[in-house]
């Protein structure tokens, strides 16, 4: 679905109701960019040397521990290329999976590979499928785009989680504004203030032991525990399709066919539910990125959406009776008046609030200025 106005630089338009334009006609997600771009300097020699540097934090935070650092893996291409550059950087990764019920076999296996192949230690965390089940459908029921929230944070809690047992300061993120672009505040709003809101109005299955993350965790973290959140492929040259080539390589990797199509809820989400409920084409998102960079051409990314997302129907049919969805039911989350996260209580004014201190976050090194682009930009 296109917007009416497009971007003349990236892929995004008006369908992102966050948009701007400046009087050259590039929006204000390609400005977001650029300043990201400062803080992580694209010229070779100071790449490698804030890299080195970065490398030698990480092994000195933890010289009498079992690991130095924690990577989340989904089996996707940036997550296990994550826990490849770690081990190549002599780096003693724990690999963290967050099994959420909908990893693909592709996704399964290529965790498998990454870590026997890389001999490296791995912590799988399988959520009670009940209460996640009861989660997901709430969100559906609450008519927001932001379906996978509930993942997003459960990773983090459960990220968070292993950081502090096994003493480590140090978590590495494949997320990278570089190659996957800035996804608008109204299309993903992620906090665990958020899910407990929605979980309490839609759900009637408490949260026991699903692994959330608060406001206050994220402060403790991050200010007292001095827990680092890296995004760690924005640290050297990086993109997928050179990632992919050596994942195939080096581990026997198999690609699935699309940004976040290692996970069939995801893929269902972001390429059908999003798509066909908001008019929010999220590859926009992700091509966005390496069409700023100059890794795609315009044409190359235009050609990619010139149809919808490709979702079979036997995925949404999957999706509904996993989830213990009729036909009418889904129809009814479909037709539903669109909502945000804004209709839900959510810790998006307290965050704003808490602006001076995540500016000094960042300063320190404690928190991507990712945060902040996000927030108050």
């Amino acid at each position: 679905m296109a917007g009416t106005k497009v971007c003349v630089r990236c892929l995004m338009d008006d369908t992102a109701s966050s948009v701007t334009f400046d009087e050259n006609g590039v929006c204000n997600y390609c400005h977001k960019h650029d300043h990201l771009l400062q803080f992580y300097p694209q010229e070779e020699s100071l790449r490698r040397q804030r890299f080195e540097e970065l490398i030698a934090r990480i092994k000195a935070s933890a010289k009498n521990k079992r690991y130095d650092c924690i990577v989340g893996i989904s089996g996707g291409t940036d997550s296990t290329y994550t826990l490849l550059a770690a081990v190549r950087a002599g780096l003693r990764p724990l690999a963290v999976f967050f099994d959420n019920g909908w990893s693909t076999e592709i996704s399964v296996t290529n965790i498998k590979n990454a870590v026997e192949k890389l001999k490296v230690d791995l912590f799988t965390y399988v959520v009670n499928w009940e209460e996640f089940k009861a989660l997901q459908v709430a969100f559906l029921k609450a008519s927001v785009p932001c379906v996978e929230v509930p993942t997003d944070v459960a990773i983090m809690g459960t990220l968070y989680k292993l950081a502090r047992q096994q003493g480590v300061k140090y978590i590495l993120s494949g997320a990278s504004f570089m190659t996957e672009g800035i996804v608008p505040m109204e299309w993903s709003y992620i906090d665990g203030t958020y899910v407990k809101s929605v979980s309490r109005l839609f759900s009637d299955k408490p949260l026991k032991t699903y692994p959330g993350v608060s406001l206050w965790s994220v402060f403790t973290h991050t200010f007292i525990r001095r827990i680092k959140v890296i995004p760690f492929t924005n640290y050297f040259h990086y993109t997928k399709a050179e990632a992919r080539a050596e994942l195939d390589k080096e581990l026997g990797w198999r690609y699935y066919g699309g940004h976040h199509y290692e996970n069939t809820y995801s893929h269902w989400a972001f390429g059908y539910y999003t798509f066909q409920k908001f008019g929010f084409d999220k590859r926009k998102v992700s091509l966005s990125g390496p069409l700023r960079m100059g890794t795609m051409s315009r044409e190359e990314a235009v050609r990619e959406i010139q149809n919808p997302p490709p979702v079979a129907k036997e995925i949404t049919e999957y999706c509904m009776k996993k989830l213990g969805l009729s036909e009418e039911a889904f129809q009814q989350i479909m037709q539903a008046p669109n909502k945000s996260f804004k209709d839900y209580k959510t810790s998006y004014h307290t965050i704003r609030r808490f602006k001076i201190f995540i500016k000094l976050a960042i300063s320190l090194k404690l928190m991507t200025p990712v945060v902040y682009e996000k927030f108050f930009k």
